[in-house]
């Protein structure tokens, strides 16, 4: 989406107290800001920092974001600043708009690892060792647990990299039939299928002189394994239906959330190409196993949120920062953002408290029916019984039918009958 939408600027004026004062529509759309800030930018008193803006170091003097490459949506934009002395006036443009006339100072390498948060020692040595890796041109294998990060990682290793410049792809290898995966890497010619009238050039040779990220090589067929170590091995391929060689230079990230040697052992996955793969490997911890990094995490989403939705962040109370670090996140860094964002979305006060935080396990604890309890009972019987238990903990959360029916996601009305019915409230 971003892409159709950014281009060719974006504008900001900011005043010397921070204060926004003007702003386009394009610059809007960009950063996510609150669309009443087109109609009357001077009334509403929005505050901007420059370096949270950009997710740039707190320590860069404002005179040295001049002129520099930012990196945004995951694209690249030059950024101008012109000081005024009682205002900034910023100029923001994608890179690839301005590559053919401009000759600018590329900082966005060392800046790309920023985005993560890396406080625990675990998080501390595995960015120390991504960066080095990065600015290799062997393959990189990514492994993690789901919502651990993969894709984010390798991104962030492409950007750091001598290519960082260039084209990033990314394919999900996943339950994807041998001819479409076959057909998105390495293209076909025209008539190569029934109905391909035109030919197309596939994910390798459009990310030429960039990365290609394969996500899911584990779930990738034997002949598509087959014919990706033919790739590694000289860059060449032909097109579906071709019979030319075409020489590309990319290199290939892959991202897997099982052991691949323990495919190798078991036949499924090739033992010569798990070897050309596991060169570079880097493994993303559990967030379980990085525990200094929850609470930081949480901020960063919260102030996210804050930040896309034009409110001031709330804070994270005691008992808040508790429950997050009690908790085992299965569904790792992904799954704090969702709950953090499902309680932000719901919160009327200024603080995140535990009962604003709905954790699997609150659920847990009323999802349970016994023997002793359901004995007798018809099905219907049991329902209820099932719906007055889910009803009688949301309430203490949500504690009005209107904020219920919200959470529910079901009629104000519906939901104050059954409250009724069960005598929830009184």
């Amino acid at each position: 989406m971003h892409q159709n939408i950014y281009s060719p600027v974006a504008f900001l004026a900011v005043a010397s107290n921070g204060l926004l004062i003007e702003l386009n529509q394009v610059a809007q759309t960009l950063f996510s800001l609150p669309e009443f800030l087109l109609k009357d930018t001077a009334k509403h008193n929005f505050k901007v920092n420059l370096h949270q803006l950009f997710k740039l170091d707190e320590r860069l003097p404002v005179s040295d974001l001049n002129n520099i490459k930012i990196i945004i949506n995951q694209q690249y934009y030059l950024l101008q600043i012109i000081d005024n002395i009682e205002r900034l006036i910023l100029i923001i443009q994608p890179v690839n708009y301005l590559k053919n006339s401009l000759i600018i100072e590329n900082r966005v390498h060392q800046q790309a690892f920023d985005v993560f948060t890396a406080i625990s020692l675990t998080m501390q040595k595995l960015i120390k060792q991504a960066k080095a890796f990065s600015r290799q041109s062997e393959p990189l294998l990514i492994s993690g647990s789901t919502g651990s990060g993969k894709d984010l990682l390798a991104l962030t290793c492409h950007q750091y990299s001598q290519r960082g410049d260039q084209i990033f792809l990314g394919l999900n290898c996943a339950a994807m039939p041998d001819e479409v995966v076959e057909s998105e890497l390495y293209g076909h010619a025209p008539g190569a299928y029934p109905g391909a009238v035109d030919g197309k050039k596939g994910f390798f040779e459009q990310a030429n002189g960039g990365s290609v990220l394969l996500d899911g090589i584990d779930e990738m067929s034997y002949r598509m394994q087959t014919k990706l170590i033919r790739f590694i091995n000289d860059g060449s391929f032909r097109r579906v239906g071709d019979d030319n060689e075409v020489r590309v230079n990319v290199r290939i990230i892959c991202a897997t959330k099982v052991d691949l040697y323990s495919l190798v052992k078991q036949g499924k996955f090739r033992e010569d190409l798990y070897y050309r793969l596991n060169v570079l490997p880097l493994s993303l911890p559990d967030l379980k196993d990085r525990q200094d990094d929850i609470i930081a995490l949480a901020v960063y989403f919260i102030n996210e949120f804050a930040n896309k939705h034009g409110i001031l962040p709330p804070t994270l109370s005691q008992s808040a920062e508790q429950a997050l670090l009690s908790y085992s996140w299965p569904g790792n860094v992904r799954e704090l953002k969702n709950i953090l964002y499902s309680a932000l979305a719901q919160l009327n006060s200024a603080q995140l408290t535990e009962k604003d935080i709905l954790l699997p396990k609150k659920m847990e604890s009323i999802l349970q029916l016994t023997d002793n309890n359901i004995e007798g009972k018809t099905l219907d019987e049991m329902t209820k019984q099932f719906e007055k238990q889910i009803l009688q903990q949301l309430y203490q959360t949500y504690p009005s039918s209107r904020k219920l029916s919200k959470r529910l996601g079901i009629s104000h009305t519906a939901v104050a009958n059954k409250l009724r019915e069960y005598g929830i409230g009184k």
